[in-house]
């Protein structure tokens, strides 16, 4: 096996540096497939972003490479997906490697693809007549320095492909590669997830048999997406750090789910990241660069929930920011137990999910104004991750400090109110007045409040005549009601100018 790994490494090493073209709507989804594939049976290794979207090395000696599409209303290149593919194959054969090559589709649209004949890949690789019927290849060390030669002298994958096929393309190999090539049709990223989620659950029972399954199941996808989502972050990465052992990916989640811990609730947390990213993923029209940013701000997202996640008080933090209870309930929770706290961030789940909602909706406004191409999310990462809007000093709940809004520094993202308006609103009230610093803009959706500004030190009821968030003095705060924000299914693709609403002078609501 070490050999095959070896040719396995010649074949990543003319990938690893290619621009960034064709990426795949929602990298979740290749997320959830590479989980799926470590739970089959004799499965060895499962690498994420290494020859293709997932490969999987099986015990027998069988290597299948896969591409991930997610295209729920648009037809995907397949011109594209299986020269990728065949290129993959076909450098498996130079490469003399004895793995039983399966390159496959994994794919979402809402009607079927079909297998390609031999004349469409024919047409696809372009060599028309000058196509021959077979090949003769190096032996593996002269196919290892031929394509260092021929083939990784450029990091464009198109060119990559056609310096390959021009020189070792063949018939033989076209039929052969069409007869190994499958398709498979995947459910949507919503229904792939309540799957994916049985799956974990049978796989790693519940150990309290009286425990909510529900729960039970968020906090394993979270689990399983947080160790598969540490390799992202490497640097030139070889195949043993990329790679995930079968073997040492049961052991962990067997360890993991032992005990609940604080990091089970970072993981139940992590779980809820993920659905709602794929909430929005499946009820939105995104264009590319908006999947790309909004997967950039998703992956951040996770990394800094498993962070604060995990210690009682940023649990806290978390909470005192969107629970819809009053300040009394909120400081009882570090005396819980975890079982208690466990259960109290679940039932704030929608509370938590409105708090991603409007973080990241004003995130990829921020990155839309700035960036418009692949080359600019390069040049502003920072502009994608959370903690770039999140003062670290203020450790009482979650404090937005958004450098585009130039009328203040500390902001709030507040829970929807609902029913039982006025207790509700009362209780949220009663912490905001308690915590410090005491933030000077809060974004609290609900038509009954009255928009503008408000003093900390007197009835909420109150409200200045025709204010502007400039008129803010001690111990006031500016209400922006975020009508003007969409979260709502098919509002992700629309683009809102922030600083001519949410951070402009006046609430453009009130102008109308």
């Amino acid at each position: 096996m070490n050999a095959e790994v070896d040719k396995l490494s010649v074949m990543y090493e003319g990938d690893r540096n290619r621009d960034a073209t064709d990426k795949i709507r929602g990298f979740l989804f290749q997320d959830y497939v590479t989980i799926m594939c470590l739970l089959q049976n004799q499965v060895k290794y499962v690498c994420s972003e290494y020859l293709e979207d997932v490969d999987v090395i099986f015990e027998d000696g069988t290597f299948e490479f896969i591409q991930v599409k997610y295209y729920p209303k648009t037809y995907p290149n397949m011109k594209d997906i299986l020269t990728d593919l065949y290129y993959q194959y076909l450098r498996l054969q130079m490469l003399r490697s004895t793995l039983k090559a399966k390159p496959s589709l994994y794919i979402h649209r809402d009607s079927e693809v079909g297998k390609p004949t031999l004349d469409e890949m024919k047409t696809y690789i372009g060599l028309g007549n000058a196509l021959p019927k077979s090949a003769a290849y190096p032996d593996a060390a002269g196919s290892t320095a031929w394509l260092k030669a021929e083939v990784y002298t450029t990091n464009k994958k198109e060119l990559q492909k056609k310096n390959l096929f021009a020189g070792m393309a063949s018939e033989d190999s076209l039929k052969e590669f069409v007869s190994k090539y499958d398709i498979f049709l995947q459910a949507d990223i919503n229904q792939y997830e309540e799957k994916l989620m049985e799956a974990l659950a049978e796989a790693y029972p519940n150990p309290d048999k009286d425990g909510d399954n529900e729960h039970w199941q968020f906090i394993l996808l979270g689990l399983a997406i947080s160790y598969i989502q540490r390799r992202y972050t490497l640097v030139n990465p070889v195949f043993e750090q990329l790679r995930v052992d079968k073997k040492e990916f049961d052991q962990y989640m067997t360890e993991s789910v032992k005990t609940k811990t604080e990091q089970t609730i970072a993981s139940y947390l992590a779980g809820i990241v993920c659905e709602e990213y794929g909430e929005i993923i499946n009820s939105n029209d995104l264009s590319d660069i908006q999947t790309r940013m909004l997967n950039m701000i998703y992956q951040n997202t996770m990394r800094w929930i498993n962070e604060i996640g995990k210690t009682v008080d940023g649990q806290y933090q978390l909470l005192n920011t969107y629970s819809t209870d009053d300040i009394s309930k909120i400081a009882g929770y570090r005396g819980t137990s975890v079982d208690g706290r466990l259960l109290y961030v679940a039932e704030c789940k929608q509370g938590f999910l409105v708090f991603l909602e409007y973080l990241w909706k004003i995130m990829l406004n921020i990155c839309q104004k700035k960036v418009n191409n692949e080359t600019g999310i390069s040049a502003h990462l920072e502009m994608f991750n959370p903690l770039h809007y999140v003062d670290s000093s203020v450790t009482d709940y979650v404090c937005l400090n958004f450098p585009e809004d130039k009328y203040v520094n500390h902001s709030v993202i507040l829970p929807r109110v609902g029913g039982n308006f006025n207790r509700v609103k009362r209780k949220i009230v009663e912490r905001m007045v308690n915590i410090s610093p005491k933030p000077e803009k809060w974004f609290f959706e609900n038509s009954k409040l009255m928009r503008g500004k408000n003093y900390y030190n007197y009835s909420t009821a109150n409200v200045n005549e025709n204010p502007t968030v400039a008129d803010l003095g001690r111990d006031s705060f500016y209400i922006e009601c975020m009508n003007c924000i969409g979260i709502d299914e098919n509002e992700w693709g629309k683009q809102e100018d922030c600083n001519n609403c949410i951070f402009s002078l006046k609430c453009v609501e009130e102008e109308t």
